[in-house]
C-alpha cells in the first residue's frame, strides 16, 4: 500500500488559508481510501527536528520556504506540488522555484484548464464535501420533489462580493450581479434567491442597485444550507457563475438538487469529480446568460431525464455527495494523475 506525506503550504502574501486549503482536504481523502497509517500531514517546521520520513508520495504545498536540507529529511519516490488557491496556475511566492521545479512533474489544483499548457502535468485535488449536502440529499430522496414542484425557472443565492469580473459591452462588471440583472430584467423567466448581505462592500452594491435589482439584495447576512438547497430543489436551473475562481461547489450542489447548472464556460476545464458533458450549459466570457437559460429550459422540457443523467454521472464517483471508498473509479482517477509522473 502506498504511503503519503503532506507538507502544509505557508501563507501567501501574509494571508493564512483555512485548514482544508492547507492540505486537510487532501489528507482526509487519502485516509478514506488508504487508512490513517498511510497518510501524515506536517508543517514545514516539523522538518527542523531529528525525525526523518520515508514515503512513496510527497505532497508539498506552495508557497513553501523548504530548502534542499529540509528535503533531505524526506525520502520519497515522487514529489507533487499543490495549492488550493483560487488563482490560475502557480504563484510561487517565496518558494525556491529553481529547487522545486526540476524535482516535481505534477502540480495539483482544485480545478485544471487545458489553456495552462505543459509547464507541469496538471492534476485536480479533492475538495471539501459538506455534511449538510449529504443530509439534504438524503432528505430530498425521501421527499421526492417532483417536476411539477419545480415552478421556478432559475435560482441563485450567494455573496455578491467576489473577485470574478468580465467585460460586458465594453464595461467591466461582476458576473454574478450581471447575470441576475439580465434574468430579472428580461421579464420572461421566474427567478428565486438573490444576494445575502455581509460587510460594507455588499451594502454598497445594494445602495447602487437599480429598481429591478434592489429586491434581490436580501436583508440577511447568512443563509443556512437547507434553505439554499431547497431553492435549487424547486428550480429547473441553477445559475453557477464564478465566485473567485471558475469552479464552484454550486456545480455539484445544483446537480444533487436536481437543477440543471448554468455555468461560465467549463468545457476546457476539469475537476477530480468530472462534471457532466451534456447536462450542463456554458456561458462564454462576456456573453449574455439568457440564451443559455433558454437552452437549458428547453433541454429540460425535451428530455425529462436530463437531471437524473447528471446525477448518475456524478454518482459514479461519489455517494450522496461524499467520498466513498467503494467508488474505486474516483481513486483510480486520482492515482492516475500522480503515478503518471
Amino acid at each position: 500500500m502506498p504511503s503519503f506525506l503532506i507538507i502544509e503550504p505557508e501563507p501567501l502574501n501574509g494571508q493564512k488559508a483555512g485548514r482544508g486549503a492547507r492540505g486537510r482536504n487532501l489528507e482526509l481523502f487519502l485516509k478514506r481510501y488508504f487508512g490513517r497509517r498511510s497518510v501524515s500531514m506536517i508543517g514545514l517546521e516539523d522538518l527542523a527536528g531529528k525525525r526523518s520520513y520515508s514515503v512513496d508520495h510527497l505532497f508539498l504545498g506552495i508557497p513553501s520556504s523548504i530548502t534542499k536540507n529540509d528535503l533531505m529529511k524526506v525520502s520519497f519516490e515522487r514529489l507533487h506540488l499543490f495549492d488550493y488557491g483560487d488563482h490560475e496556475k502557480v504563484i510561487w511566492g517565496h518558494s525556491d522555484e529553481g529547487l522545486l521545479r526540476p524535482l516535481a512533474k505534477t502540480y495539483l489544483k482544485p480545478w485544471i484548464q487545458k489553456s495552462w499548457g505543459d509547464e507541469f502535468k496538471w492534476g485536480a485535488l479533492p475538495i471539501r464535501r459538506s455534511g449538510s449536502l449529504y443530509l439534504c440529499v438524503k432528505a430530498s430522496r425521501f421527499l421526492q420533489t417532483g417536476e411539477a414542484q419545480r415552478n421556478i425557472d432559475a435560482t441563485f443565492l450567494g455573496n455578491p462580493v467576489v473577485g470574478w469580473q468580465e467585460t460586458y459591452g465594453g464595461e467591466l462588471k461582476y458576473t454574478r450581479i450581471h447575470w441576475l440583472e439580465e434574468v430579472a430584467s428580461c421579464g420572461r423567466h421566474s427567478l428565486s434567491g438573490g444576494f445575502f448581505m455581509r460587510g460594507r462592500e455588499a451594502e454598497q452594491f445594494r445602495a447602487n442597485a437599480s429598481r429591478i435589482m434592489s429586491p434581490l439584495f436580501l436583508n440577511k447576512g447568512r443563509v443556512n444550507f437547507l434553505s439554499y438547497f431547497s431553492l435549487m430543489a424547486h428550480a429547473k436551473t441553477a445559475l453557477c457563475p464564478p465566485g473567485n475562481a471558475l469552479w464552484s461547489y454550486r456545480h455539484y450542489e445544483s446537480i444533487y438538487a436536481g437543477a440543471l447548472p448554468i455555468s461560465s464556460d467549463f468545457r476546457e476545464a476539469d475537476m477530480l469529480v468530472p462534471l457532466p458533458d451534456d447536462g450542463m450549459f456554458h456561458v462564454g466570457s462576456g456573453e449574455s446568460v439568457l440564451p443559455c437559460l433558454d437552452e437549458a429550459l428547453k433541454a429540460r422540457k425535451d428530455n425529462p431525464n436530463l437531471a437524473t443523467s447528471n446525477l448518475e454521472s456524478v454518482e459514479q464517483y461519489l455517494t450522496n455527495g461524499l467520498y466513498d471508498r467503494r467508488k474505486r473509479l474516483l481513486l483510480e482517477r486520482f492515482m492516475m494523475q500522480i503515478e503518471r509522473s
